[in-house]
């Protein structure tokens, strides 16, 4: 049961220009390919002339990169680098000037960064979306805005094609969950697949106990059980897992969403909260089929590759917010020894949820995506995970969740919540999703 990883493919030009000396550019060269070693770059031959242009495009072609790195290692004629790309104009680019660098103990050029004067204003006068970095190919800054830009453009690339599943819909009349199909495919990528929630029943119910064994025992080692956990909700939990897991297997999605209340809650008598919480191992899972807070959260999971979940918002004190969901957390956020199962004691749910404080002394991103007008926005904030303070929702066992200790003001971030739910990551990916905003045409807000 693990996170599925996400590869990605980076490809760098050189450009340079035919009458400096090739032991010159070809060490600038080398020393480029060290620097960027450990994101296994595709380092393609050096543009020089234009008959280097048609054999470079073939292969920009061929390779269909994430993201595209146009190096300047020297003086480049504009024509040839814009020839060279302008079939690549309007996905991730980032360009790359050298600066200087010491030869026989002095200080040198080749007029790289003359020539970034003229292609960076070159790009903007075509209008193309960039990057723009510059410095010596032994900058190790180089490394980390690479790696910064790099997340970010296969976030974009991935989120083309991923799919979505709303199993029901927006639950309790929660508007800002909402997200029509056609914006979300035009303007974010992701395919909503909706499916019913009697699939959900259907298969727990015709799912066997001798079928489910496995996750059985392996939901029994995960986590411990409070009193009035009995064998056959764990069961029924387990059923449930493996009926959406066939769900997912067959419709080939990449998250999921499910409306619980009142189908699953009330109706059902049997809540999905500890099998969601398993499947939020593998995937980004949530409940309520909250569409914005699911597109956060796969946002968080592809920029991070890790497991992501989701919280309301209940308080907001002086120095912290009280976050937590009712009954669902991937139990890999929390540490074992904490992981609880408890039995619902509201008479709104039946059966049981998930119970274990989030992870403390991490940092954590707090991220949500909701419309602005005509448009988007997100609204972001960075903390400390601390630990869940003590309270409960009336009547029901302690949320997982925790207490964040933000690094904004507080009061701020009240002033600019745009809903319930937000998406949640262990560790600061502010600056990603920054840019990430940027290349989406967002509105960015951080508190």
């Amino acid at each position: 049961m693990e996170m599925r990883n996400m590869n990605g493919k980076l490809v760098v030009i050189p450009f340079s220009y035919p009458f400096y000396p090739k032991e010159i550019i070809e060490e600038q060269i080398n020393k480029s390919k060290h620097l960027l070693n450990e994101l296994n770059p595709i380092f393609m031959d050096p543009v020089y002339v234009q008959d280097d242009i048609e054999k470079t495009r073939n292969a920009i072609r061929l390779e269909n990169p994430d993201l595209v790195i146009a190096m300047l290692v020297s003086w480049v004629e504009a024509p040839n680098f814009i020839d060279t790309l302008k079939e690549y104009f309007g996905k991730p680019l980032l360009l790359w000037s050298h600066t200087t660098f010491k030869l026989d103990g002095k200080k040198q050029t080749v007029g790289a960064f003359v020539a970034a004067g003229v292609v960076k204003q070159t790009l903007e006068d075509f209008d193309v979306p960039f990057e723009f970095i510059y410095g010596k190919p032994d900058d190790t800054q180089i490394v980390e805005k690479t790696i910064t830009f790099y997340s970010v453009a296969k976030t974009l690339a991935k989120l083309k094609d991923t799919k979505i599943g709303l199993i029901g819909y927006p639950a309790l009349g929660m508007y800002t969950g909402t997200l029509d199909h056609i914006t979300m495919k035009k303007r974010f990528g992701p395919e909503i697949i909706q499916l019913d929630q009697y699939q959900i029943i259907n298969r727990t119910d015709s799912t066997s106990d001798e079928d489910v064994e496995e996750e059985f025992y392996y939901l029994k080692s995960r986590t411990n059980f409070a009193k009035g956990v009995d064998e056959t909700a764990l069961k029924n939990s387990a059923k449930m897992y493996c009926a959406m897991k066939s769900l997912i297997k067959e419709n080939n999605l990449d998250a999921i969403t499910v409306k619980c209340q009142y189908e699953l809650s009330q109706i059902y008598k049997f809540t999905p909260c500890v099998a969601l919480s398993l499947l939020g191992d593998e995937i980004p899972s949530s409940c309520e089929g909250d569409i914005q807070t699911m597109l956060s959260q796969v946002i968080l999971s592809y920029l991070t590759d890790s497991v992501v979940t989701y919280g309301d918002i209940h308080e907001v004190l002086e120095d912290r917010i009280l976050v937590g969901a009712c009954g669902f957390s991937p139990f890999s956020m929390s540490d074992k020894k904490e992981c609880m199962v408890c039995e619902w004691g509201w008479e709104a749910f039946n059966g049981i949820l998930n119970s274990s404080p989030l992870r403390k002394g991490k940092k954590m991103t707090l991220a949500r995506l909701s419309r602005d007008g005509d448009g988007f926005k997100l609204h972001a904030a960075v903390g400390e995970s601390v630990g869940r303070s003590e309270w409960n929702e009336v009547d029901c066992p302690p949320y997982p969740g925790t207490d964040i200790v933000l690094d904004g003001n507080p009061e701020s971030f009240a002033r600019e919540l745009v809903s319930n739910h937000y998406a949640l990551v262990f560790g600061d990916v502010t600056d990603e999703l920054e840019l990430l905003c940027k290349w989406l045409n967002i509105k960015y807000i951080l508190t």
